[in-house]
């Protein structure tokens, strides 16, 4: 996926894409559902929705989280055999998602030919628009606006995006705020954030998990919470930040520069240095932010 990509627009034609999958990781884990809406006009006028078998047992987690079990992936298209449709589908509209680059990145690990559509992220404008909530999560948005109930299947997912999206365009106009509006620099914070007033929040703390007495380093933009929230989560489980990559550091968490254009290959400065610290033998991974969240909540 080229991060050239990622458009910050106001569209009325659009298809809307959402996936199920079996954990975070596009390397890792597996597609079980994919859904997509075609909107023109601001008016869906076709819908694709398709169960899709992983090849693998699902993990009693992943059947509460989407209500998708094992029977009904019985017999189900393996995901490249639905690769030509869902490709057709969507044509080379401008895909419209929350969270997009996770499923684009999805569909294009599984499939032969990569995603390269224009697309427009949620997140990215309800950051900017609801400064006030806490996360961002598709959930979150869908119960503090009142759109359409959130369950965690695909099409549900399309349909709250899309009713998101539409919500996102009417406050702009309300607002009378336009795309350079919302990306003025006077419109976000430029304080650098300081990791030492960041303090845990309880008092006993198991030393038995991941990130305990780990220095830790963020990179790039997360997508789901700020980079405050992240690093509090960090610090809550015993974990060491660090402002930059050096010879303590365990982990850097990516987050992503699909937003950074100021970025020229995809890499920022610490992820090449820690790149190159690993090659040179040092204990050190790189860990992508869904992942993180992952182990975080281990």
């Amino acid at each position: 996926m080229n991060k050239t990509n990622y458009v910050r627009e106001i569209v009325d034609s659009y298809c809307v894409l959402d996936v199920e999958t079996t954990g975070l990781s596009p390397y890792l884990d597996n597609i079980i559902e994919v859904s997509i809406l075609k909107v023109e006009n601001n008016q869906i006028i076709d819908t694709y929705s398709q169960l899709v078998d992983p090849e693998i047992t699902l993990d009693d987690f992943i059947i509460n989280l989407t209500g998708i079990d094992n029977n009904m992936l019985v017999n189900m298209p393996k995901i490249y055999e639905i690769e030509s449709e869902v490709l057709n589908f969507i044509g080379t509209d401008i895909i419209v998602g929350h969270h997009t680059s996770f499923d684009i990145r999805f569909l294009s690990q599984n499939f032969k030919e990569e995603v390269n559509n224009k697309y427009i992220d949620t997140i990215q404008f309800s950051r900017k628009l609801y400064p006030e909530l806490r996360n961002y999560k598709l959930s979150t948005l869908t119960e503090y606006l009142n759109l359409h109930e959130n369950t965690h299947r695909s099409l549900d997912d399309c349909i709250s995006t899309k009713e998101l999206y539409d919500r996102i365009k009417n406050d702009m106009k309300e607002k009378n705020l336009t795309i350079q509006d919302l990306w003025k620099k006077s419109y976000k914070s430029k304080s650098k954030l300081d990791l030492t007033s960041i303090h845990p929040e309880n008092e006993n703390i198991d030393e038995d998990n991941f990130f305990f007495n780990k220095h830790i380093v963020f990179t790039g933009k997360l997508e789901t919470m700020t980079r405050k929230e992240a690093c509090q989560l960090v610090v809550n489980k015993g974990g060491i930040l660090d402002n930059s990559v050096c010879k303590k550091t365990n982990y850097l968490i990516l987050g992503n520069n699909d937003y950074n254009k100021s970025i020229k290959d995809g890499k920022s400065v610490k992820q090449k240095k820690a790149e190159n610290l690993k090659l040179n033998g040092q204990d050190i991974d790189i860990i992508d932010e869904q992942t993180f969240y992952d182990l975080i909540n281990e």
